[in-house]
């Protein structure tokens, strides 16, 4: 994905609110001149979108918009005033959009539809439309867009392009097709996929009455009636897919651990009986670890609750680090899970004494030396229940604890 914006804007006030509002929001590098001249100075750099004002002292009558169009940027025009006519005809020349300088809700507008590109870079939609004309009219507004877009002309071929890729994110389907209408697609997709998975706007130059309201009752998020205008197709997609991310924002935040990030025990559950599941299915091996950090409560007695939840911290650095391929949870207090797909009892020991040095060796920070022990209980998963593998986990874990701790414990090594 590339990184880097390019403001080209005279007014050093503006030039500053968008530069100090984007690095914020998205943490993008930006290169921001006062001249187009200055611009030309990157003419090697890649950019997400170019910034551009109207008229400028060296290109007074949009000769920077043109010539950033020339080399392949996507650009945004900003200015204090456009025509109605002007505004279609900067459109035509393939602008993605404008911003008015007329007020700071405007230049937010700026800084959100930035945000906005730079995520479509990775975003995947699908174009449904038996009109070959119309099918890629819409993509190329939707590339300019920075979406990767992927197209079907019909309802299987649809289907297909949704199983083959799976990231899909937003689907746009047009009512007319030969095998099936538009509002029976989308009748069919809302049986596999909820509206927080998949966003359908349902298109379509049909002018019956309540077609729009027969695609959102069958579960569409949104309609648009064709031929639409390219500002109004970019802000309904831009919405839905904002829809997407918010759900999906707190649905992340729902299920994870709020000190540390890692997954939190409702989620671990949830998720770990399908990993069981799948490898019970399978019969791939699946191994399973609890471990506790030993005399925490002395920790937090003698050094402070802030210390030890930077020793927490420390050791989910570690745990993610030794353990990219695992699902991590903190079950609660100093007790952490851990699932581990193909893997052996004998290898996640192994990783677990590697940890287990690194441990020792590293201390929370050279301003406190204080270093994390812990003991770790492991099971390795066979056709037994998942509550059942934790509770033999659990009582390993115990078995560490009660026979010195800082020690790592499985059923091959359990007294």
């Amino acid at each position: 994905m590339k990184q880097k914006i390019l403001i080209v804007e005279d007014s050093l006030t503006i030039r500053r609110m968008l530069t100090q509002a984007i690095a914020q929001q998205t943490g993008l590098e930006i290169d921001a001149f006062d001249t187009l001249e200055g611009a030309r100075h990157c003419r090697g750099e890649e950019y997400v979108v170019a910034l551009v004002d109207l008229t400028l002292p060296d290109a007074p009558r949009g000769e920077a918009v043109n010539e950033l169009l020339a080399r392949g940027l996507p650009v945004v025009i900003l200015t204090a005033d456009i025509s109605e006519d002007k505004r279609a005809a900067w459109l035509e020349t393939g602008v993605l959009d404008y911003v008015m300088k007329d007020s700071r809700h405007s230049l937010q507008y700026a800084v959100s539809l930035v945000h906005r590109l730079y995520l479509n870079q990775s975003i995947e939609v699908l174009v449904v439309d038996d009109s070959r004309t119309s099918r890629h009219r819409t993509m190329a507004q939707l590339r300019k867009q920075l979406l990767q877009v992927h197209e079907a002309s019909h309802a299987r071929e649809a289907m297909a392009m949704l199983e083959q890729h799976p990231d899909i994110r937003l689907a746009l389907v047009d009512y007319y097709m030969p095998d099936i209408d538009g509002i029976s697609l989308v009748r069919m997709l809302r049986e596999r996929y909820s509206k927080q998975q998949l966003a359908i706007i349902g298109i379509s130059v049909s002018d019956k009455r309540g077609l729009s309201a027969r695609y959102l009752k069958q579960g569409a998020n949104d309609f648009l009636n064709q031929p639409f205008e390219p500002e109004e197709l970019q802000c309904r997609v831009s919405h839905n897919l904002e829809a997407l991310e918010q759900f999906n924002s707190i649905q992340e935040s729902a299920n994870r651990d709020y000190l540390t990030g890692l997954y939190n025990r409702r989620y671990w559950f949830n998720e770990g009986q399908k990993w069981f599941e799948e490898h019970q299915r399978q019969q791939t091996p699946l191994a399973l670890c609890v471990l506790d950090v030993d005399h925490f409560k002395q920790v937090n007695d003698h050094w402070g609750h802030a210390i030890g939840d930077q020793l927490l911290c420390h050791l989910t650095r570690l745990l993610t680090q030794f353990f990219p391929d695992a699902m991590i949870a903190r079950f609660g207090g100093e007790e952490f899970a851990m699932m581990v797909p193909h893997c052996t009892v004998p290898v996640l020991i192994k990783r677990l004494e590697g940890l287990r040095q690194q441990l020792r060796q590293q201390p929370l920070s050279p301003e406190t030396p204080l270093f994390v022990r812990a003991s770790y209980g492991v099971i390795s998963v066979g056709r037994i229940s998942m509550d059942e593998a934790l509770s033999v986990a659990d009582r390993l874990l115990y078995q560490a604890k009660n026979t010195g701790r800082d020690k790592i414990v499985s059923q091959e090594t359990a007294i």
